[in-house]
């Protein structure tokens, strides 16, 4: 009888739930992310007079500008294990670049492997399916473990907020390859829409026709990647979308270009961060809080009014349960690159940054085969020789085992002051913050990565348990005896479309003659076999 009573009760609170988390999801903003690939803040908004962005520079005078945004570390799959966990990649054992990589991507005889998140950790985008909002992502999944169907509501080259049931909220993250890396050799015979006659090189890059032409090209990938964000822009004005959508603009690591991307200096771990509330908050301003990229997974919970699971290194710098008020100093971490291994630890306070080097007896330059397609990275390795001091220091070792640069004053960071007698006690100051980092944020600090993949990794051996269910009458309770489980359904082999998974957080409904497909999944294992259940009387 009290079992009885009990299923009763339930049902009505599960029905109420479902009412209100109806009501409350329809109230909630829209919230759009628009990443663009491997650029630094080369954008008008930002002071640079060579970009042509001008919607990107619109949403800066529409919202806020972030000038302080940094990535954990210069390169993609890390910083997105951070940018899907709330989580610095080094607290989980994600920051060699690619775990998932082939042979290209991969030390001779290295196994790809997934790293697996501890209990109780997601994506999340599950927090975020949990509240009802409809999650997309469009491109890039390079998460350091493999995409789950828990994770997103769609995920493939066509996904869209377009998909969602009507009037349901969306969370949706559209990735732009124009910028990327490769665009530099795929698109050097596109049209220049800035010409190398308007670009000025930095001290460590090439200044010759070579090295302008790359630099021109680069910009010129930024315009069409800047044209792209207008079409989805205007997408969301069309839908009648832009009086409730949050406009979220950034990039995933800093720039493409040869001593940038996958450094832990200025060049390959400050990215462009703009925001931009529909109601106009806070409109043209400038935030300058020091903030990392693990930050912006518990912000955009706290936007859509959820509370960050209290786990996340990262914490909300806006929103209704905002608690960080900008970081004393951010950090980044280098150690694989593709098949080549470093060991560096970067701190940047406001006016300082200090670099550790672990291997001293190599240089800063890591021999990765992928960037040798950029015209001037190779015209770089064939002229060492006809060099400038500033372009030649990349290849020289050992390196200092010690690096300190004032920011403020040398903004391309080739002065060290390591060993300036007048910045002692700045050495000082920021030895003792690197050290903060190495005992709280880098527990696997000495770990090879092999070692590193026998105590958290898993090499394709994980499987979550197939899902159970508990009847009673119509109504369907789930569960999965795997820990930290997650679980996504379909009847009749649909969501709110065809292909389309449900995120389970409720007893489900069935009528005679349905059929219910279940999955279970977790971060790092193989998706289950999937529960099959025909629903007879």
């Amino acid at each position: 009888m009290q079992n009885n009573s009990f299923w009763k009760i339930s049902l009505v609170v599960v029905l109420l739930q479902m009412g209100i988390t109806q009501v409350v999801a329809r109230n909630k903003p829209n919230i759009l992310l628009l990443i663009a690939e491997d650029i630094n803040p080369y954008l008008g908004c930002y002071g640079d007079t060579t970009a042509k962005s001008p919607t990107i520079d619109g949403l800066a005078e529409q919202g806020i500008r972030f000038s302080s945004m940094y990535s954990p570390v210069g390169v993609c799959a890390p910083s997105r294990a951070a940018l899907m966990t709330g989580m610095f990649p080094t607290s989980i054992g994600a920051n060699h670049m690619r775990t998932g990589g082939g042979p290209k991507a991969h030390p001779f005889r290295m196994p790809a492997y997934q790293v697996v998140l501890p209990e109780g950790m997601k994506a999340f985008t599950e927090y975020l399916r949990e509240a009802g909002y409809f999650c997309t992502n469009n491109r890039k999944k390079d998460y350091q473990f493999a995409n789950q169907l828990t994770f997103w509501d769609e995920c493939h080259h066509n996904a869209t907020w377009e998909h969602r049931s009507k009037g349901q909220p969306f969370f949706s993250v559209f990735t732009y390859l124009e910028s990327h890396e490769q665009k530099l050799w795929e698109s050097k015979d596109d049209t220049l829409w800035v010409t190398a006659d308007w670009v000025a090189a930095p001290p460590y890059l090439l200044n010759d026709s070579v090295g302008k032409k790359d630099l021109a090209v680069m910009y010129s990938n930024i315009y069409r990647m800047d044209q792209r964000v207008k079409q989805e822009l205007l997408k969301i004005k069309k839908a009648g979308l832009d009086k409730n959508t949050i406009i979220i603009f950034m990039s995933d690591n800093g720039g493409p270009m040869p001593r940038q991307k996958r450094s832990v200096y200025e060049r390959g771990t400050r990215i462009p961060f703009i925001v931009v509330f529909p109601d106009g908050k806070d409109r043209g301003s400038v935030d300058e809080r020091m903030l990392n990229m693990a930050d912006i997974p518990p912000t955009i919970l706290s936007l859509a009014g959820i509370e960050p699971p209290e786990y996340m290194d990262g914490k909300a710098f806006m929103g209704d349960f905002q608690t960080n008020t900008g970081r004393d100093f951010v950090f980044s971490i280098r150690e694989r690159m593709d098949a080549r291994y470093d060991k560096q630890l970067s701190v940047r306070d406001k006016h300082f940054r200090y670099v550790r080097n672990y291997l001293p007896h190599q240089p800063e330059y890591l021999d990765v085969g992928f960037r040798y397609n950029i015209p001037s990275m190779r015209r770089m390795l064939g002229n060492k020789d006809q060099l400038t001091p500033a372009q030649a220091s990349w290849f020289i070792y050992p390196r200092p085992k010690e690096e300190l640069y004032h920011t403020t004053e040398d903004v391309h960071e080739m002065h060290n002051l390591g060993t300036d007698s007048t910045y002692a006690d700045q050495l000082h100051k920021m030895r003792n913050l690197a050290d903060q980092v190495e005992e709280n944020y880098w527990p696997f600090k000495e770990l090879t990565e092999y070692e590193l993949i026998d105590s958290i990794g898993n090499v394709k051996t994980l499987r979550v348990d197939k899902p159970a269910i508990i009847r009673k009458g119509n109504t369907i309770r789930l569960s999965c005896s795997t820990k930290g489980s997650s679980m996504v359904y379909q009847v009749n082999g649909d969501g709110n479309k065809l292909s389309h998974w449900r995120y389970y957080t409720h007893p489900v409904q069935l009528k005679h003659g349905d059929t219910l497909r279940v999955v279970g999944a977790r971060a790092g294992y193989l998706e289950s076999e999937a529960l099959i259940y025909l629903h007879n009387k």
